[in-house]
């Protein structure tokens, strides 16, 4: 009897002993977990307060960029809403600038086909009293000054079409050469009943 309870005994001396390694075991690994996690704490910390302060820093220059962007695009902006409004008025400028002369080119186109046709019926009589041959010799120089005269006016919208240009305004030119080709019609048209008056 005395010794099964001497190994009852025994038995729970081993049992704690056992428990008291587990406990002292799970202690030690307890504070080497902290100790881990101490020193990988003080080993990130700087690197973490050093990000932050790199992150701010790069944050501070992004805004200045920001900053001096906007104030380059207002500038920008503000340039070409200047220069917009100088074009819009040369435009304007060249526009009723080129409308007056086409006025003027009308009005000179239709003097000279007036005086054209008074030209030639007086030509046309004048030839009633002379050979066919000096009749034929006279529509030749008629046909020729007629032609004469076209030409100079083609060069002269030529000359107009290319002087637009040089300014570079897209509208201004798309005008100028609407109204070229609307003056050349008309001198074609009147060359051409001058033409067909002379056969």
């Amino acid at each position: 009897m005395a010794t099964a309870t001497k190994a009852a005994q025994s038995g729970t001396a081993a049992t704690e002993a056992a428990a008291n390694q587990v406990t002292d075991t799970y202690a030690k690994a307890t504070a080497a977990a902290k100790d881990i996690v101490t020193r990988t704490t003080d080993a990130i910390a700087p690197v973490v307060k050093s990000a932050e302060a790199k992150t701010q820093e790069l944050t501070e220059t992004f805004t200045a960029e920001v900053k001096k962007a906007g104030a380059k695009s207002k500038e920008l902006t503000e340039t070409l809403t200047a220069e917009y409004k100088k074009a819009e008025e040369k435009s304007k400028e060249l526009t009723e600038t080129f409308t007056a002369e086409v006025k003027k080119a009308e009005a000179k186109s239709k003097e000279l086909t007036e005086t054209f046709a008074a030209e030639y019926k007086k030509a046309e009589a004048k030839a009633k009293e002379l050979t066919e041959a000096f009749s034929a010799e006279v529509k030749k120089a008629i046909v020729l000054s007629v032609d004469t005269y076209s030409d100079a006016v083609k060069r002269y919208l030529d000359l107009t079409v290319e002087f637009v240009d040089s300014f570079k305004v897209d509208a201004v030119s798309d005008l100028t050469r609407t109204n070229a080709k609307a003056i050349g019609d008309l001198v074609d048209t009147s060359v051409g009943t001058a033409h067909d008056l002379l056969k």
